[in-house]
């Protein structure tokens, strides 16, 4: 299926489309949204509140070794 001059696979088009007609849109009408809200100044966001935002997360720091760890267990260098 294409979808604005886009190929995209069949699984997706039509995962698309089922959730265009569920948000009560075309698929055209869809991507039409999406890309115009894509498209719209973003605000821009200070470090302060870039470092608030990371704070509001609850994330727990990661081990120091823990990438070195993954890469030797999946077998990289």
């Amino acid at each position: 299926m294409t979808l604005l001059q886009t190929r995209v696979d069949e699984k997706t088009a039509r995962s698309f489309a089922r959730a265009a007609k569920v948000r009560g849109h075309t698929p055209y009408s869809l991507l039409q949204e999406l890309v115009k809200d894509a498209a719209a100044q973003a605000k821009r966001r200070t470090w302060k509140q870039h470092f608030e935002w990371l704070d509001s997360m609850g994330m727990k720091p990661a081990s120091c070794g823990i990438v070195a760890r993954q890469r030797e267990e999946d077998g990289e260098r």
